[in-house]
């Protein structure tokens, strides 16, 4: 029964949105986390943005098969619309959107759905994930 649990991430669409102002005018990174065990999720689910940027060389060459992600960084005012075939791959039990802003905090985001339209609304120095069908 190994490999079939959790689901496909099968999102039509994914919107990065910059605020004008975001990370105090500074361009910012974002990644989004697929991942595809327990474990992994139970690491992921404590693990503030920093480290994460920090670690995911690290992580995902040690972890291969348990997690897979996509990069990107927004510019103040930026919108991106990133197509779902970026996400294509194996099911997946959990996903997390992480955000390197400079400031303390955890700056991360678990998604709960996988289907549907997400949109990650950045703005100054926190963001926020909505799901939309």
């Amino acid at each position: 029964m190994l490999g079939m649990s959790g689901e496909k991430a099968s999102w039509s669409q994914v919107t990065l949105a910059a605020s004008d102002d975001v990370n105090n005018n500074s361009p910012v990174a974002v990644d989004v986390v697929l991942v595809s065990d327990d474990a992994m999720l139970a690491r992921l689910a404590e693990l503030p943005a920093s480290k994460w940027f920090a670690g995911r060389g690290d992580l995902l060459s040690t972890f291969p098969k348990s997690l897979r992600y996509r990069s990107w960084e927004l510019v103040p005012g930026q919108r991106l619309d990133v197509t779902d075939d970026a996400f294509a791959g194996p099911r997946v039990v959990a996903a997390f959107v992480f955000a390197n802003y400079p400031d303390p905090g955890a700056h991360r985001v678990r998604i709960q759905k996988f289907s549907g339209r997400l949109v990650v609304q950045l703005d100054s120095n926190n963001f926020s994930v909505a799901d939309t069908k």
